[in-house]
């Protein structure tokens, strides 16, 4: 296969596809595993026996999205399972092969377009010694990264346990992209975030900034060095945090906050260019990847709209040195 190329120059790292699932629903008689509803009004997934995500073509299909790569200038796209894809409701066995299905048919559906699309794959995380198994699989077969959830089941991101798994990923030199997983329009964590749209903008966002502050400071990178990881969502609110958070850490640690934090890259998906300024200012333009989100309802311009108050060089880094420097020399 052919390594990722940076013309046309837009290199997207967060973009989601939907390869048919395994049918894990019917064949162990437990809903909670996800499946596909097709009629004439279009697609469907659905988890607990309700719709999670309405389905455009081109999340089902590349043929479907190709044009509008084409023409909004997106040279290579990251494709990503759709977050209700990460699904651990069985045994261990189960899970393991849920996993390793869909890693399977990302790899067979990006084979017939090298060189435009590479993909992240999936593993069982609330299995830890499982998903190291998954994981160097996952780098056997070409895939370029891990897509994971905020929690790994009942485990917080800095939990021992998994500190095999960030070090796997590491020594694998595969990119750990974080993103929430929820599944309708209220928050599963609390009850007091109940709507469609403070779960978008609120509940997502404080779901990665809480991911992200148990790597950072309760110790997980200390213990994965090297480990690459990238934030959704241009890192949730985390960034908006650090101010605080480093007015107590700096003062009784010798790593500051803001140095740990420059050890996450995080995507572009912030909608605003004003928002985007102040990641660039915080973490640097050199720790932001270009992402859309795309074909999701929620998605940001695939033409770039909020880099456009950048400078040339930032720019020029976002939209793709940086994804080239993590991801160009691996198979695509």
């Amino acid at each position: 296969m052919n390594a990722i190329t940076p013309a046309p120059p837009r290199i997207d790292v967060h973009a989601h596809f939907i390869v048919d699932p395994p049918p894990f629903a019917e064949r162990f008689g437990d809903d909670r595993w996800p499946s596909l509803t097709k009629d004439e009004s279009g697609a469907r997934l659905v988890r607990d026996s309700r719709p999670v995500r309405t389905l455009p073509a081109a999340a089902l299909s590349l043929e479907a999205r190709l044009p509008e790569l084409d023409d909004t200038g997106i040279g290579h796209q990251v494709l990503s399972p759709a977050p209700p894809m990460i699904c651990e409701v069985g045994d261990v066995e189960a899970d393991a092969e849920w996993a390793r299905r869909i890693n399977l048919s990302m790899v067979e559906t990006i084979s017939d377009h090298p060189g435009r699309f590479s993909a992240f794959g999936i593993v069982p995380l609330s299995h830890p010694g499982e998903a190291v198994k998954v994981l160097a699989e996952m780098k056997d077969i070409g895939m370029v990264g891990v897509e994971i959830g905020t929690t790994a089941g009942t485990r917080e991101l800095d939990h021992p346990d998994l500190t095999e798994f960030f070090q796997a990923a590491a020594e694998l030199d595969l990119l750990v992209f974080v993103h929430p997983i929820v599944l309708g329009s209220t928050t599963p964590w609390t009850s007091r975030i109940d709507t469609l749209e403070t779960t978008f903008g609120l509940g997502l966002t404080t779901d990665t900034a809480i991911a992200a502050a148990r790597l950072a400071f309760g110790g997980m990178l200390a213990r994965a060095p090297g480990v690459k990881i990238c934030l959704a969502h241009g890192g949730g609110c985390f960034a908006w945090a650090l101010t605080r958070i480093a007015h107590l850490w700096d003062a009784n640690n010798s790593i500051s906050a803001a140095e740990l934090a420059r050890s996450f890259y995080v995507d572009s998906v912030v909608f605003d260019p004003r928002n985007l300024r102040y990641l660039v200012d915080r973490l640097g333009a050199d720790r932001i990847l270009f992402g859309t989100d795309h074909p999701m309802p929620g998605s940001d311009s695939l033409k770039g709209d909020t880099l456009a108050e950048l400078t040339p060089q930032a720019r020029r880094q976002i939209e793709s040195t940086n994804a080239l420097n993590l991801l160009g020399r691996r198979p695509a």
